[in-house]
């Protein structure tokens, strides 16, 4: 009887053992997701940023030549 309880201990452990190290590769895997996911927002705010300051760049552009146009059709 103690055999089989020694054994049935020594088998719970190795299986909580098992468990520990796959919750430990896990969260080791989402902490690179994490981190790799940061990056990549980082990137795509750094972009939509560069994007956003063009979109008022060329706003301002249309409006001035829209500006220009309205005076050169007034004087004609």
């Amino acid at each position: 009887m103690e055999r089989q309880l020694l054994s049935a201990l020594e088998s719970l452990q190795t299986s909580y053992e098992q468990q520990q190290q796959a919750w430990q590769d896990s969260y080791s895997n989402l902490q690179r997701m994490f981190e790799t996911t940061s990056q990549s927002q980082a990137r795509s705010d750094q972009a939509c940023q560069h994007l956003s300051r063009q979109v008022e760049s060329l706003h301002a552009q249309v409006t001035s030549l829209n500006e220009a146009v309205n005076r050169l059709t007034r004087k004609s």
